[in-house]
């Protein structure tokens, strides 16, 4: 009866790990505008061409947002921070006020979608979302957070490698 019990919840553990990362078929990175700390707008084209990216898209004060935010620590993440664009859904104030609360992250660039274009552009789900990118192409997508922090570190930092 406890094999099976064990059984099952493994079973379970892979299904909600499996269920929340999305291969999509690769598709350009639409155009959007973005807004930065500085009330300047840059267009998607901007955005990194170089190697493999992610573009971190969450909301302002959301505790799922903000539990992923936390996860990404430099010594679990090394490279993240300098291979991120993180876009916060929401004013300029909004993401400001989410640069300070997540130090870790202060290598990563910082965005703001103050009317939530990029979000429906990317057709995007829901939020917190991570997309994978390589040369302006979305490879894959990740919707919320992973059931096992170890399956998260292991995409993100092999992608990030790769």
């Amino acid at each position: 009866m406890r094999t099976i019990a064990v059984t099952l919840a493994t079973v379970f553990m892979l299904l909600m790990t499996a269920a929340t990362v999305v291969a999509v078929e690769p598709v350009p990175l639409p155009d959007f505008q973005l807004t930065a700390a500085d009330g300047s707008v840059i267009k998607s084209a901007a955005l990194p061409t170089q190697g493999n990216w992610l573009i971190v898209y969450v909301q302002p004060r959301n505790q799922f947002s903000d539990n992923l935010l936390k996860l990404f620590k430099k010594d679990q993440y090394p490279a993240l921070a300098q291979h991120a664009v993180i876009i916060v859904s929401g004013s300029t104030d909004d993401m400001k006020a989410a640069q300070v609360r997540f130090p870790e992250l202060a290598l990563a660039t910082w965005y703001a979608d103050t009317d939530k274009s990029a979000f429906g552009l990317m057709k995007l789900t829901g939020a917190p979302m991570i997309l994978g990118i390589k040369q302006h192409t979305i490879a894959w997508s990740l919707s919320g957070i992973l059931a096992d922090v170890n399956v998260a570190k292991s995409i993100l930092n092999t992608w990030l490698a790769g």
